[in-house]
């Protein structure tokens, strides 16, 4: 194991990805993580960090890295994730995005970071590539987090309506680094808050993966809130409200 580790750059992915880890170049980080902790080798070795760490598990490498205990091959840092807060998740888990890098006007880009337990992949792995719902949740993670950081301020408090989303898939994303990118297309003002535009790109070793183009109202939660009671107090009526019986034609 030690001299595999050292004789060249590795990926190291999640242990639930077992067909990918087949490939050479591939190491589980509960392998390489004990191989660091033990300290066994002559040098440090280089590793790219890929998808299905969880956040305990990259904040033990960046630790690594920074001691000189590894070394990374093809990034600059190890890759965090970002504050649940901004994604609207509840559990760490399934955050699925790091920091936000602005890379022009209304352009910003995230590396995606897939931790192996997240909800939309725990039951759901086939084959090697990393499944088109996990890609979406993603998405929307990125476009919830750019929203939140840079298109509106904290007050008033508002909730995010989709109003449409086109998705393409062109290729399969796999368990190692792959980026999100965001670009506004247009912001304008409605009625009751903002309407917002945009396009999401998964990218993966120099390839578009995936592409979804978007549009989001911006409501006021108190807005929002009212008009969700509304219509599920419409719906319900409409459901448990007596239909007319279908008459026979002619009688």
């Amino acid at each position: 194991m030690s001299a595999d580790v050292q004789e060249r750059s590795v990926m190291v992915v999640g242990d639930r990805f077992e067909d990918f880890l087949t490939h050479p170049g591939t190491i589980a980080v509960s392998a390489l993580l004990e191989f660091l902790r033990t300290g066994g080798g002559d040098g440090p070795p280089k590793i790219t960090v890929g998808q299905g760490l969880t956040g305990e598990q990259l904040a033990e490498l960046d630790k690594f890295a920074d001691t000189g205990r590894c070394v990374l091959a093809t990034q600059d840092r190890v890759p965090l994730p970002v504050e649940r807060s901004v994604t609207h998740k509840v559990y760490e888990k399934n955050v699925l995005i790091g920091e936000l890098e602005r890379l022009g006007e209304g352009r910003y880009r995230t590396p995606l970071v897939l931790d192996e337990r997240v909800e939309v992949l725990e039951d759901h792995l086939t084959g090697l590539h990393i499944p088109a719902v996990t890609l979406l949740e993603a998405a929307r993670q990125t476009w919830t987090a750019v929203t939140e950081r840079h298109l509106i301020g904290p007050e008033p408090r508002s909730r995010f309506v989709i109003s449409h989303v086109n998705s393409t898939f062109l290729n399969f994303v796999f368990p190692i680094p792959a980026q999100l990118e965001y670009r506004l297309r247009s912001r304008e003002q409605g009625p009751v808050g903002h309407v917002i535009a945009f396009t999401v790109e998964v990218q993966q070793s120099g390839r578009i993966a995936a592409r979804f183009e978007a549009e989001i109202r911006v409501i006021p939660e108190r807005f929002a809130e009212k008009q969700e009671a509304m219509a599920a107090r419409q719906t319900l009526r409409d459901e448990i409200a007596p239909r007319p019986r279908a008459t026979a034609m002619g009688r």
